[in-house]
């Protein structure tokens, strides 16, 4: 692991890893964080990846530990995280095969789906090599999880080997696109009476925001994103048209009618039938992502690449064909680009005048609001609040406000995310914002902030309800049985209502419950005087429900077990 570059590992206790704790004693270089729930532990580990772009491990007990980290790990295949999971198998050699404690056969093919790599050790000496093909296949591009196991007896063998330090075998190469395919997508782009930049998670990845700008900057054009995890671009600049509400680049309000459409590290995951990319206009693709190119949408120019290098290639190749003729043309784009830019915002400002701004509980609008009034200029804010609409925040990966979203929506990932970037960024502030329904699947991880004293501002948009399931079966039978009656089985959390704040209070994390935008202000206050301080802090937010066919009191089916007692035991 430390010829891997590993600093921290992420565990949950296991006794057949006692060789592995004993050897950590004398090498304090190799840090462990108990975490007590293998599934907000992973979801820690995958923060500090994002957040640091550095190698971390899982350790978990044998496939009970794996079971319960699962859900992370499709997070990790989904979002494209370099996660390396480990687990023993606890059979051990001599008596594999007979049905024994925590045995079950090919535990590892219960996540070969979900890795890109998935391999068992065969003998105590193959370890090291297996250790550094998980890192090598988790850290080769595209990123994506990597599972490595053995038996636990293995570990008890003292054996000689090889181990290759990783800085000899860093498996994160940069591909330079082909000249020729730039030279293709240069023309297109300069030639285009309306050209559309969708950027995407790889160009944060790569650290080239910067070059994204230059290049939208140079032909004066629109740059939206479809859903990914991180903000990609700034979306104060002029250029910046929106994120794409719908799942079509259709559903812009701007621009309505594109020639060409250049994709700049987006994997446009589809959740519809149609393509993301709609028929029509020229579509250049630029990630390195080279297996999801091509399956959906007509390609023309494909440029498979490190997208900081195709920046910079395309970005050459553009300023020579630009003559003074297009330069003009691309400066009275920018024009246009900007006059809706400023409507739009506009538009969104007029948020605060939603008839219910200052209702009591607190309506979402109001508190992400709020939050992000009150969020620092470089905050890094983790989002696992569900359907809740982040408005307001501003985000600029380019030095001002991070976001860290989710795609791969196993819940609970939320505050064991927050945990881990805050680790791996101790000197900004981290936010999360959070729904009471995911919040329910991780706190265990509000722990690991009071034990490292990581101080992270948890807000909870608590309305006592699973909203976005809500939301979306009455949109899959708009005016059924359930509409009629407001017999909803699957959605409302209250009767009685959860208390987050005491939640928290029982991981050794100070909270408090708030109801209205005052008391939110006033908590928010006490939440940034308790990280100064170095503490981490939870409101619990109540916020109203909205949305088709919600009661005051919501139905709650008629399942209750006082009727069925003879005996008061």
């Amino acid at each position: 692991l430390i010829g891997c570059g590993v600093k921290y590992v992420f565990g949950n206790s296991a006794s057949e890893d006692a060789q592995f704790y004993e050897a950590l004693v004398d090498r304090p270089q190799l840090k462990y964080i108990l975490t007590p729930h293998e599934g907000p532990g992973a979801a820690m580990a995958a923060g500090y990846i994002k957040a640091s772009g550095e190698a971390a491990i899982v350790m978990q007990a044998a496939v009970v530990g794996m079971a319960n980290a699962i859900g992370q790990m499709f997070n990790a295949f989904k979002e494209q995280t370099p996660l390396v999971v480990y687990s023993y198998r606890t059979d051990q050699t001599r008596r594999a095969g007979r049905d024994g404690f925590e045995e079950v056969a090919n535990q590892e093919q219960m996540v070969q789906p979900i890795t890109k790599y998935t391999w068992l050790a065969r003998r105590p000496d193959m370890i090291p090599e297996t250790v550094r093909r998980g890192f090598k296949a988790a850290w080769t591009p595209p990123y994506g999880p990597a599972y490595i196991s053995w038996h636990s007896d293995y570990n008890d063998e003292r054996v000689r080997t090889e181990i290759i330090a990783q800085e000899l075998i860093d498996p994160r190469m940069r591909v330079r696109p082909n000249p020729d395919e730039i030279e293709r997508a240069a023309k297109l782009l300069v030639e285009a009476r309306m050209p559309l930049m969708v950027v995407g998670d790889e160009i944060y990845k790569a650290k080239a925001v910067g070059k994204a700008v230059k290049l939208a900057e140079l032909l004066g054009m629109p740059v939206t994103q479809v859903r990914q995890l991180y903000a990609n671009f700034p979306e104060t600049h002029a250029l910046w048209v929106g994120n794409v509400a719908g799942n079509s680049l259709n559903s812009l309000n701007y621009p309505k009618s594109t020639d060409v459409i250049l994709n700049v590290g987006n994997k446009f995951q589809h959740s519809g039938p149609a393509p993301i990319v709609p028929r029509g206009p020229k579509f250049i693709d630029m990630r390195i992502d080279y297996a999801s190119m091509g399956n959906v949408m007509v390609t023309e120019v494909p440029l498979v690449c490190d997208v900081g290098y195709g920046l910079d290639d395309l970005i050459a190749a553009i300023e020579q064909l630009l003559t003074p003729a297009l330069r003009q043309k691309a400066t009275e784009r920018a024009l246009d680009v900007r006059k809706f830019g400023e409507w739009a915002k506009a538009a969104r400002a007029q948020v605060v005048n939603n008839p219910d701004w200052n209702e009591s509980p607190i309506i979402a609008d109001r508190l992400t609001w709020e939050v992000a009034k009150f969020a620092d200029p470089d905050a890094i804010i983790v989002h696992e609040a569900g359907s809740v609409a982040l408005h307001s925040f501003d985000f600029d990966p380019n030095g001002g406000r991070e976001l860290f979203f989710y795609y791969g929506a196993h819940l609970g990932s939320g505050v064991g995310t927050a945990a881990g970037v805050k680790l791996a960024r101790p000197n900004q502030q981290v936010i999360c914002l959070v729904g009471d329904g995911s919040f329910i699947f991780g706190p265990t991880a509000l722990w690991n902030m009071a034990r490292l004293e990581l101080p992270v501002i948890v807000v909870v948009y608590n309305n006592h309800a699973y909203g976005g399931p809500h939301s979306r079966v009455i949109a899959n039978v708009p005016g059924g049985r359930m509409v009629q009656t407001g017999q909803f089985v699957h959605d409302y959390l209250g009767s009685p209502d959860m208390n987050m704040a005491a939640i928290a209070k029982g991981f050794g994390v100070d909270g408090e419950v708030v109801e209205s935008p005052g008391q939110l202000r006033e908590a928010l206050a006490r939440a940034r005087k308790a990280t100064v301080e170095g503490k981490p802090y939870l409101i619990d937010a109540q916020v109203a429900r909205k949305g088709v066919a919600w009661a005051d009191k919501p139905w709650i089916p008629p399942i209750q077990v006082a009727a069925l007692r003879q005996k008061k035991v």
